[in-house]
């Protein structure tokens, strides 16, 4: 939703896999901007692997996405994370995950 878009950079202060709907592999980032703490989505695992996408504590990233309210904490869906000199993106400019959702490729 790019009414709900937002921009934020920070370091990675964890990262870890949960399930979205049927799969059992997607990526959360733990962001600390300056004093508080996002929760960023990115995308299902095989998807990175198969990209050579990865993530480390420590790493300083800079995230476009759309920001969604589930329950009480704020999420940030990641469109786009840049990583160093890369530009990395997850969805398309309408919110699409650019991975198949069948495969998580």
């Amino acid at each position: 939703d790019s009414q709900t878009e937002t921009k934020t950079k920070g370091t990675v202060e964890d990262i870890k896999l949960f399930s979205l709907g049927t799969r059992k592999d997607y990526t959360e980032l733990i962001l600390k901007d300056g004093t508080s703490t996002l929760q960023i989505y990115v995308s299902p695992k095989p998807f990175q692997d198969e990209m050579g996408i990865s993530f480390a504590k420590g790493d300083e990233i800079a995230v476009t996405g759309s920001k969604i309210k589930q329950e009480d904490t704020e999420i940030i869906l990641a469109r786009e994370i840049i990583k160093g000199t890369d530009t990395l993106m997850f969805r398309d400019d309408k919110g699409k995950p650019v991975w198949d959702e069948r495969t998580g490729k």
